[in-house]
């Protein structure tokens, strides 16, 4: 790999870090001043739907720029969420959907410039090395981070140990910003070709689009309901922070694993092996909510998913290479990010009505049925993939192509 890439794993544990260390307990210090999953979810909705806003601007200033531009902007907006949630304190549910947006404008810029840069900085022979390696440094993180900030706030009375978690939070950002600094990338020097970032483009891509949906409907929203779940099972921050710990370790050993053994040849039973373990996983939690179910829960769904994210990824890459359009790699990544945020938002909108329609717990264990089904059909897309999973008719990697650009 480039130095280039070596720099962006390294950013990207750093990010994991920091978003770990506050990013599950955003959404409890506000449930907790709330008490209200339909607050909650529409926070969350707000982001989703601000995201692909920014992904089309961000797309804009790195077309005309390059990656690294939106990837600054990115961080100094997290930085600027961090610095707003300590000055406001417990005021912070007041503005709780003003946050949301700020949010989801630092997701934008953020994950448009990464996900550019990691294309930039890898090839077709070395994508699923870098993104393995990027999983498991990510998973590293995330175990670390959780735990530490559970340690924190639960040592401290009242919202003294979300200050501090967010001081640190906010600490990282801006040091990542600092290490932003180090990368080197020519300008592109274009203007984003809209047409390619609205359209299907071809039976490929289309096939990307329609998985990166199916996976939006489940993607975040789970993770939000299960840790508000932990929460009013355990009713400790510190037990939240031990089960991610536990789920990001197994997580990692599950992305090296995944990078070691499974070549080309075996992708599509990647596929069918995170799938369906993932969803094995939530009808555990479907049928009964305990701390013994949500700890399985968390080594199953943590073990099984890298096996179809890491096919997801790549493979995402892999059509834009096969069909020869690297240029447009930007537009096509703001289409696959409306795609992915197009899923989590039908999602939210789906749960909301329910909340709002029904009440008691079996709106959320049934809801949780539902979207743990949903991978299992992207799966089934994207295992149609063939040649670009069995890695045919893919250009190869060269030491000039794999430079960045």
């Amino acid at each position: 790999m480039t130095k280039e890439a070596k720099i962006l794993l390294l950013m990207s544990a750093l990010f994991t870090f920091a978003a770990g260390l506050s990013g599950i307990f955003v959404n409890i210090f506000f449930w907790k001043q709330t008490n209200s999953f339909i607050i909650i979810v529409i926070y969350n909705m707000l982001h989703y739907i601000t995201t692909p806003m920014t992904f089309i601007l961000g797309g804009i200033i790195a077309k005309k720029k390059n990656g690294i531009w939106s990837l600054r902007i990115g961080l100094i907006l997290y930085a600027f969420f961090y610095s707003l949630m300590l000055f406001l304190g417990n005021r912070g549910g007041i503005y709780i959907y003003i946050l949301g947006v700020i949010y989801g404008c630092a997701v934008g810029f953020y994950w448009l410039a990464f996900n550019t840069l990691s294309f930039d900085f890898t090839c077709v022979t070395n994508r699923d090395t870098f993104n393995g390696f990027n999983g498991s440094c990510a998973g590293v993180a995330a175990a670390i981070a959780p735990i530490t900030s559970g340690y924190i706030i639960t040592r401290y009375a009242g919202t003294k140990g979300y200050s501090i978690v967010f001081t640190i939070t906010l600490s990282i950002f801006l040091i990542l910003f600092f290490i932003s600094l180090i990368l080197k990338c020519n300008n592109y020097g274009s203007k984003v070709d809209f047409s390619r970032a609205f359209s299907k483009n071809c039976s490929d891509w289309s096939i990307i689009r329609k998985a990166s949906a199916l996976w939006g409907f489940r993607d975040v929203i789970i993770g939000v309901l299960v840790n508000i779940l932990i929460i009013q099972t355990t009713g400790s921050e510190l037990s939240l922070g031990k089960l991610t710990f536990i789920g990001a370790l197994v997580s990692s050993a599950s992305y090296v694993l995944v990078q070691k053994v499974i070549k080309p040849p075996k992708r599509r039973l990647a596929i069918y092996i995170g799938t369906i373990g993932s969803f094995l996983a939530v009808v555990i939690i479907s049928l009964k909510v305990s701390f013994n179910t949500l700890f399985i829960f968390m080594i199953m769904d943590s073990f099984f998913l890298p096996f179809f994210l890491i096919q997801l990824s790549s493979s995402t890459f892999n059509v834009i290479n096969k069909i020869h359009e690297e240029d447009l790699r930007i537009e096509y990544m703001i289409n696959k990010d409306i795609m992915l945020n197009a899923g989590r938002v039908i999602s939210s909108i789906i749960l909301l009505l329910l909340l709002s329609l029904f009440k008691g717990a079996f709106v959320i264990k049934g809801y949780l049925l539902l979207i743990g089904v949903v991978p299992v059909v992207a799966g089934y897309f994207l295992r149609r993939l063939s040649k670009v999973l069995d890695g045919d008719d893919l250009p190869k990697c060269n030491k000039a192509s794999s430079k960045n650009k």
